[in-house]
């Protein structure tokens, strides 16, 4: 039964149904936090008690949550309402494919782009070790833009690497002889309850396209049985008898694919995707594409289309070949890559789309609707730094292997920037090198287009810099001690001052502990409390102690921690153990405003995301891209952290 409009699954509200399949309703609903649109997958509460069914669904949900890729579907939430599993994903508008497909199918060059697409998502699954299962166009959404999203990863299924593609690892999240998918599109060795791979989706792929191209399946059955015999035993109809246009290059493409046996078809996604966009750009070139010698000898063979150009071509040369370039340029920059940086400034991509526009630019630099995106999408940035003559470099926050771009040398004037959230990095010879996120650097929520924006850093001489700290310059960031429950909390401002660039590792707190600082009262200059009682000294170190009595961390063994977690963070210790380590390192506890600053909650919606929530366990310090405003990490996950405020009862902080 469907659920009516208003039905409300935590924050998210209901607002019609957008389909139906075996693993479950979708709807299109409200996320009442975020003021937006969302797509639910809702499993029904009598399939959320089949333990297969809800294992696959959980499936799916791990399927798609690892996969980040502009073909593919993103998950924002997983939740249980009144023993109802749901799953939250994007609002993809638009139609699926088997509704987009007209009678005597699509044109090639609409079917190539939009199969390349697909490959492409196929290609990043594949990478991931993840079998789709049930590729179908039904499962392919088309949005206004031409995008494609390849939805519904419910039949996904963990796939060995290909060295491991035989014998009993090729079945690990499918038992046997169990036919999961779309008879229609699935290929022979899933019909017959085989173990798949990578392989398989390859073939699912092979009778989308061709479906795509005709308007009609390459398997046809007047029922289940006779459909399964069709797929495992039976050749499609020849493309080149169904519709003579479809070029020869694609009619490979699709013959290889469809080949029964699975060591005749491309290997992946990846391998498939290749040999689409190779064929694309020799039969539809678009921007950019060069006139190369496949292309060549293919129009060669077509005197009637382009035999006159090439003379053209050849007879004037490079500059010839230059303006036809040119041309094409400028169309793809008004017809692509326009609305594309439109609608990925509407989503907040806006590192994306500025990329996007610095091409376009060069073919259009006049252009009156780029000149209207620009503000959009970037604004002027001023840096000063101290010392001048410093490298500036821009990075995608939470990315920590994507390339660094050069910006410039400070001082630097007026230099257009994306909008959006990055990591920027501050370099010269002699002193320590300096990051800070978009929000330490310009400490403004936006900033409305055309408004200037400055932004300035000190770096300090390698000499002077505490080791392991990084250098916290909140003068001109915000003041407020944003902690949930204390927003009434008076607005503080801070000087500069110093912080640890990661937690206190074992190896870093076992020296204080080999030093003796159990049996050294200098580091302890707190009284010691417990229930209101003051302890002495001996009664106190009585109770640091691990897990076979001696001095040291509780969660440690005769001194020791566990083998191999050096870099790990140090855990088990009390509030004072904490303090007197830091007395040990010639620091201080942060105070709760020093450490609010420092964590950065303000950018929170980028951190928490880039953070160790909710992960297998603890991780070696540094290990999550979830850097704070001044260069720190680990302040969002991870360990919870001692401070040195006091709360009532004598109690301390953590956070």
């Amino acid at each position: 039964m469907a659920l009516v409009p208003g039905t409300r699954f935590g924050p998210y509200e209901i607002q019609s149904l957008l389909g139906a399949g075996g693993m479950g309703e979708v709807y299109r609903a409200r996320d009442t936090r975020l003021q937006r649109t969302v797509a639910i997958k809702v499993l029904p509460a009598p399939l959320s008690s089949n333990s297969d069914l809800h294992t696959r669904f959980e499936q799916e949900v791990k399927s798609i949550s690892g996969l980040q890729h502009p073909n593919i579907c993103v998950v924002h939430d997983i939740g249980s309402e009144d023993g109802v599993d749901f799953m939250v994903m994007e609002y993809v508008g638009g139609q699926t494919l088997d509704k987009l497909i007209p009678p005597g199918g699509m044109a090639t060059d609409q079917a190539i782009r939009y199969a390349a697409q697909i490959a492409d998502a196929l290609a990043r699954a594949h990478a991931a070790g993840i079998v789709h299962r049930d590729l179908k166009p039904a499962n392919i959404m088309v949005d206004e833009n031409g995008l494609v999203k390849v939805l519904d990863f419910g039949l996904a299924k963990l796939a060995p690497p290909a060295s491991a593609m035989s014998g009993e690892d090729a079945t690990m999240a499918t038992t046997p002889g169990m036919i999961v998918g779309t008879v229609a599109y699935m290929s022979p060795e899933q019909a017959e309850g085989k173990p798949i791979d990578t392989r398989s989706d390859v073939f699912s792929f092979g009778s989308v396209l061709y479906e795509m191209l005709t308007a009609r399946r390459p398997f046809e059955g007047q029922s289940s049985a006779a459909l399964l015999s069709a797929v495992m035993r039976d050749d499609p109809k020849p493309l080149q008898e169904v519709k003579r246009e479809v070029p020869p290059e694609v009619r490979r493409i699709v013959t290889r694919c469809l080949k029964k046996d699975p060591a005749a078809r491309y290997a992946g996604g990846a391998e498939l995707a290749q040999e689409l966009k190779s064929c694309r750009d020799l039969l539809f070139p678009e921007s950019g594409s060069i006139l190369s010698p496949a292309r060549i000898v293919r129009e060669v063979h077509r005197p009637r289309v382009l035999v006159p150009l090439l003379l053209t071509v050849i007879v004037l040369g490079t500059g010839a070949a230059w303006q036809v370039k040119r041309y094409r340029d400028a169309r793809w920059a008004r017809e692509v890559a326009l609305p594309e940086m439109s609608k990925l400034s509407d989503q907040g991509k806006f590192g994306a789309a500025y990329a996007l526009a610095v091409k376009a630019e060069k073919s259009i630099s006049g252009d009156t609707a780029l000149a209207k995106l620009w503000p959009a999408i970037s604004y002027q940035l001023s840096l000063e730094t101290t010392p001048p003559g410093v490298d500036v470099y821009r990075q995608d926050y939470g990315n920590a292997n994507a390339p660094w771009e050069f910006v410039g040398r400070t001082p630097l004037r007026n230099i257009r920037q994306p909008r959006g959230m990055f990591v920027w990095k501050f370099e010269k010879p002699g002193f320590g090198t300096a990051l800070r996120t978009t929000l330490a650097l310009i400490p403004r929520y936006s900033v409305p287009p055309g408004d200037p924006v400055e932004g300035s850093v000190t770096l300090d001489e390698v000499a002077t810099i505490p080791p392991g700290m990084v250098r916290v310059s909140p003068a001109k960031y915000f003041k407020t001690l944003f902690i949930p429950g204390y927003e009434g909390m008076p607005e503080l401002a801070l000087k500069d001052y110093w912080i640890d660039q990661y937690e206190v590792t074992n190896r870093q707190f076992k020296a204080f502990l080999d030093q003796g600082g159990y049996q050294k009262r200098q580091y302890w200059k707190v009284d010691f409390l417990r229930d209101g009682k003051r302890l002495s000294w001996e009664e106190a170190m009585a109770l640091f102690r691990d897990s076979a009595g001696r001095p040291g961390p509780k969660e440690w063994i005769q001194g020791e921690y566990p083998k191999g977690q050096d870099g790990f963070p140090v855990t088990g210790i009390s509030w004072y153990e904490a303090a007197a380590y830091a007395e040990f390192a010639g620091k201080n506890l942060p105070t709760i405003y020093h450490w609010n600053r420092a964590a950065g909650p303000f950018s929170a919606a980028f951190i928490v995301p880039a953070s160790n929530f909710g992960g297998p366990g603890i991780l070696p310090v540094g290990s999550e891209p979830d850097m704070s405003p001044w260069g720190n990490y680990d302040m969002a996950g991870n360990v919870k952290e001692w401070i040195w405020t006091e709360a009532e009862s004598g109690k301390r902080y953590v956070l």
